[in-house]
């Protein structure tokens, strides 16, 4: 028959060992052993529990989509104990996506965003969080403090720069030799440069606008150069702007100008099939974006990239705008305000926009990211540096126009810009629909 097993509690509650102290220590020494060794089977009691967050961007499309999930795969090889779940959708599906999802259980802890009004309104909304504290120091000092500043409102942080862009035109520099052109300085020099090469029957400008985001690019910068900023910033603040001042018809009409020589069909023709055509010499030249420089380079011969050179739009005789400004905002990454992982989230925010991913963009992707001095001019092509530079050594940065406005002045706005294109409205016209909407807005607010 099996003995009943010795419960060495009951023995020492019934003091049936008091008489026996050497066995009681024995007793004792052993119940302290394997209480160790039972919380030592469990796990360490401050082991970090596994953390799970989401980041969202845009780029599903090779080489981005790889490079990002590298990104990710670096992160949590640092951080061990977070593991980070990575959604990406193309620019036009993800700007729908993320206004429906922000501030509902599916919203992304760390999400991609375009610095303007597109981010303002979920700052709004507070669907962004405030990341001041966490940026104060050696983080905030580490970024280029124009791309930052794209980021702050009412003087505190919601969010980090990634890449730095801009927009200039890159043109062939042997159709410009050929014809005894020069990069123009002033519009007026700009519209007989593009006068001269139509007439040598060559076309002007690469130009596609079936996603009108194209000519908003045309248009902010020409708003920059005619409408003094602080009136231009007042005016895209849906709750005061007005849209009144005399620059904003004149910047209308020089884009107008500009008509004659854009490609035909412009409307019909997406942006990258525009550039496609100019990367086979078939236009003298295209207005794009510095992003747009690294992917010709993966595309075409040293020969055709050596061809190149870049101005920015020319300054507008007697305009009352900045005519040193330069279109072109950062791309950026926001933390969710709902985020259950504040800490996670931000820690990786400053991974993405610090020096090791910065340099590893440069070396595989060409772009520059908005950490200092990240690169230099061996590390990119010779035009994306210089495009670089010339993004760097502005002082005064001014925000795409459709990122910029108001959803539904930019819906007015965008639809006009096509109209314009196709020559079915004037520019006088268009000025005025931007008034009347920019009041039916404002009105929102009162």
């Amino acid at each position: 028959m099996p003995q009943k097993p010795v419960n060495c509690w009951e023995l020492l509650e019934k003091g049936l060992l008091k008489e026996d102290k050497m066995l009681k220590r024995i007793l004792l020494s052993a119940i302290v052993i394997a209480i160790i060794f039972s919380v030592g089977a469990i796990g360490p009691v401050n082991a970090e529990e596994t953390v799970e967050i989401t980041f969202m961007h845009r780029w599903p499309d090779e080489p981005d989509a790889t490079f990002y999930d590298e990104v990710i795969e670096i992160f949590m090889e640092q951080n061990p104990h977070v593991k980070v779940n990575v959604l990406s959708y193309a620019n036009e599906p993800f700007k729908e996506r993320i206004k429906i999802i922000l501030g509902t259980g599916q919203a992304p802890d760390v999400f991609f965003s375009w610095p303007g009004e597109f981010t303002n309104r979920f700052i709004r909304e507070g669907h962004v969080m405030d990341i001041t504290d966490y940026m104060e120091g050696e983080w905030k000092d580490s970024l280029v403090e124009s791309a930052l500043d794209t980021l702050k409102v009412d003087g505190r942080y919601y969010g980090a720069p990634m890449r730095l862009d801009g927009k200039v035109f890159v043109y062939h520099t042997e159709i410009f030799d050929d014809l005894g052109l020069e990069a123009p300085q002033t519009f007026d020099e700009f519209l007989e440069v593009l006068e001269t090469i139509d007439q040598a029957g060559i076309t002007p400008i690469a130009y596609g606008n079936q996603g009108p985001w194209a000519a908003s690019h045309y248009m902010g910068q020409l708003n920059a150069l005619a409408v003094p900023f602080d009136i231009y910033e007042n005016d895209l603040n849906p709750e005061t702007g007005d849209f009144t001042h005399p620059g904003y018809f004149q910047a209308f009409d020089k884009y107008y100008q500009l008509t004659p020589y854009f490609n035909d069909n412009a409307n019909a023709l997406r942006h990258d099939e525009t550039r496609a055509n100019f990367m086979m010499g078939n236009t003298a030249m295209m207005y794009m974006q510095i992003v747009e420089i690294p992917i010709m380079e993966r595309e075409m011969s040293t020969e055709f990239l050596d061809d190149l050179d870049m101005f920015r739009m020319p300054a507008i005789d007697g305009a009352e705008g900045d005519q040193t400004a330069l279109l072109g905002y950062p791309k950026a990454f926001l933390v969710n305000s709902g985020t259950e992982h504040p800490e996670e989230a931000v820690e990786l925010l400053k991974f993405i926009s610090g020096q090791q991913v910065g340099e590893k963009m440069a070396a595989e992707l060409g772009y520059v990211n908005a950490y200092r001095d990240v690169v230099d001019q061996d590390d990119v092509s010779k035009l994306m540096y210089a495009a670089t530079q010339l993004v760097l050594d502005t002082t005064m940065m001014v925000n795409w126009f459709d990122s910029a406005l108001h959803e539904e002045i930019w819906d007015v706005v965008g639809a006009d810009l096509q109209r314009l294109t196709d020559g079915s409205i004037t520019p006088e016209e268009a000025a005025e629909n931007l008034i009347d909407v920019a009041t039916t807005v404002r009105g929102y607010f009162e």
